[in-house]
């Protein structure tokens, strides 16, 4: 450990430590006091697990009963080399991001996994979309109050006229999120590209209505395994008032080879507008409970919306 001045605060830098792991800690409340601002320019992996007092990585009082601002960590931490995230049984964390960071901090992080962190509200926040381009894998599970995964607007703000982000992201998986309403919030521009998915697994999710965005679906052409299963699944693919009626828009899943739609009992359609969907490469198709959503339609039915449309050879 290595303590100096910068810029009349005391900086302290782990110049080697390269794995951090805090778990079990009742009474620990944060890593260090916001006096401080640390550094880890070789950490590679943090793990925090069942420390039910921590209230911030670096906290703002060392008194129990100060109230945390909500955000997990912030601007006086950096870790300009993490590539990998977990962390489960926060109790006081609405927020695991601040709206400013650390030059540099998260930049390389590939991987997060959030576990039962009672008062989490969402993952990603705005303006924060861009810091996270090179994450690969997203796994999210038993957060009781979370209600959006990607956030890249807020009122009365478009965060995609500011900066186009060109996401890595290749696997999510988000489990028993009871009041998730939202994966990724609509959004217009398609300047915010998840072009890389590959594997989306979504498993009790009872207040998820859509999945994604039309802005979203249109690029998934990478897709190759998407598993929905018991959730409040009313389309998979939503349709915002931008989108026109007049020209029929086509689901291009060229890698697309295991679809699994199962206990969806909302269902209705994959899209509510017109279109066609394309999955060249499907080997494996599972439905089951899905009673509301017609599975096979042809070109001169008039079955609203059904999920595979058979054409006339």
């Amino acid at each position: 450990m290595i303590q100096e001045t910068f810029k009349n605060r005391a900086l302290i830098r782990f110049p080697r430590l390269n794995f951090l792991k805090l778990k079990g800690l009742q009474k620990l409340i944060g890593f260090c006091h916001e006096d401080y601002i640390v550094e880890f320019p070789a950490l590679t992996i943090l793990e925090i697990e069942n420390c039910p007092e921590l209230k911030g990585f670096i906290h703002n009082s060392i008194r129990k009963n100060v109230p945390s601002h909500g955000a997990f960590f912030n601007n006086k931490v950096a870790f300009s080399n993490l590539k990998k995230i977990t962390i489960s049984h926060l109790r006081n964390a609405k927020r695991i991001w601040d709206g400013q960071l650390h030059t540099n901090s998260f930049s390389m992080l590939k991987e997060l996994t959030v576990k039962e962190c009672d008062v989490l509200l969402n993952i990603f926040s705005p303006f924060l979309l861009g810091v996270f381009q090179r994450l690969e894998k997203l796994k999210v599970t038993d957060c009781a109050s979370l209600e959006e995964v990607f956030q890249p607007q807020v009122q009365g703000l478009d965060i995609e006229e500011t900066y186009a982000v060109h996401s890595q992201l290749r696997e999510v998986n988000l489990v028993r999120l009871p009041k998730l309403k939202h994966v990724w919030t609509k959004h217009r521009k398609g300047n915010i590209s998840f072009e890389n998915l590959q594997d989306v697994f979504i498993l009790e999710c009872g207040s998820l209505k859509t999945l994604f965005p039309f802005s979203i679906a249109k690029d998934l052409h990478q897709l190759e395994r998407l598993t929905i299963t018991r959730c409040g699944l009313e389309e998979i693919v939503s349709k915002s008032a931008e989108d026109s009626d007049e020209q029929e828009i086509c689901f291009a899943f060229n890698q697309l080879s295991f679809l699994r739609l199962w206990d969806l009992p909302n269902l209705t359609c994959f899209y509510p507008g017109m279109h066609r969907t394309t999955w060249p490469a499907l080997k494996q198709l599972q439905i089951y409970g899905c009673g509301r959503i017609k599975i096979f339609g042809h070109e001169e039915s008039e079955i609203p919306h059904p999920l595979f449309v058979i054409e006339k050879v």
